[in-house]
């Protein structure tokens, strides 16, 4: 095997080329090439650190706005009153473990005719929001 390859080239001894020789060789040879994939490695790099700063301002941004958002007064900005509005009768799933209360069977058997389903409870219609002034039936009145 001391017959050389093309891509192996061999000294005017005859002597096989040492490994660093063959690697400073091939390096010379593939030097654009090299600088291309390293220049695109950097550029990528540099796109994924723009971005994660982007991304951790963006969130803290987002931090802001959900508080101001759940308190007005501490964004400086006055409370703006609720809308008066209805909330129909609806049921709602409990909780694994959790049962509705007796009143509440009661309520939905009154309500519907029919017993309440296992793991529901029955949330009769109200109103929210405004000034009670502002609205006078109840929500089981309008519907009716």
């Amino acid at each position: 095997m001391t017959e050389s390859t093309p891509s192996e080239p061999t000294p005017e001894e005859g002597e096989p080329t040492s490994f660093a020789e063959t690697a400073k060789n091939w390096v010379k040879k593939h030097k654009t090439k090299i600088g291309a994939v390293v220049g695109l490695a950097v550029v990528g790099l540099a796109v994924v650190g723009v971005a994660a700063r982007l991304a951790e301002g963006q969130a803290d941004e987002d931090t802001e706005d959900t508080e101001s958002a759940l308190d007005p007064e501490a964004a400086g900005q006055p409370r703006e009153p609720t809308v008066l509005h209805a909330v129909i009768d609806h049921l709602r799933t409990l909780p694994d473990g959790q049962n509705a209360s007796e009143e509440r069977r009661a309520a939905y058997k009154d309500a519907t005719g029919e017993d309440l389903p296992a793991g529901q409870t029955y949330v009769s219609g109200t109103s929210r929001g405004g000034s009670s002034d502002e609205y006078e039936e109840t929500p089981g009145e309008a519907a009716a």
